[in-house]
């Protein structure tokens, strides 16, 4: 990747963080895991697996986020919601007790990649990610069942996601009026979405073919 990264006429900071991450972004598509959800061939212990490594994920992100954001004071434009709590109640709906989640592992090198100048582009990448959770919900529906339980994040997504999306959008678009430094923020949605590749990897039994999923 260029150290130096341009924006051309009339492009959004969305724009230049989307060229700038699809390639990795894409990637996660493939992750046997969603596609096996999306295919109907996902057990329901796979299911679970995956909620509790998001889980794990989210955990320590989450934190590091609110940290960030608290770190500048113009940043707490951005109200951010805590993914692990909902996804914390999916796992109790699918019988994992305190006790087993509080000893499930969880991605602490979040803490390598999220500060106050890159929190931006990992909002971007988080919040995005919404618009993906809303599609998974359906996908999760027919796994589960109608009921709440267990798919409550996703259901989450499909509610909020276009509320979540422009409020990231108008973020974005303020962060490039102060100021910072789309270098910083392409770096951040670039490590964001390794760094969530990297931590789903366990999961991803074998490589597959999208049949039906996301686009």
């Amino acid at each position: 990747m260029s150290t130096k990264t341009t924006v051309g006429p009339g492009a959004t900071v969305r724009d230049v963080l989307r060229a700038k991450t699809w390639e990795i972004h894409k990637k996660l598509h493939l992750h046997a895991s969603f596609v096996e959800l999306f295919n109907e061939t996902l057990s329901l212990d796979g299911y679970r697996l995956l909620v509790e490594r998001l889980h794990g994920f989210y955990a320590p992100l989450d934190r590091a986020i609110d940290q960030a954001l608290a770190g500048d004071a113009a940043q707490t434009r951005f109200s951010y919601v805590a993914r692990a709590d909902i996804l914390a109640r999916d796992l109790a709906d699918l019988g994992l007790d305190r006790g087993a989640l509080a000893d499930s592992p969880q991605c602490l090198g979040v803490h390598d990649i999220v500060s106050p100048l890159t929190v931006g582009g990992i909002l971007y990448v988080v919040e995005g990610s919404t618009h993906g959770g809303s599609v998974i919900d359906t996908a999760a529906r027919k796994l589960l069942g109608d009921h709440a339980g267990g798919r409550r994040y996703w259901a989450w997504c499909h509610a909020e996601n276009e509320r979540r999306w422009t409020a990231t959008n108008r973020y974005l678009e303020h962060l490039r009026a102060e100021g910072a430094a789309l270098e910083d923020l392409v770096a951040g949605a670039r490590g964001t979405f390794q760094l969530m590749a990297e931590w789903l990897a366990p999961l991803n039994r074998s490589p597959a073919k999208v049949e039906k999923g996301m686009s």
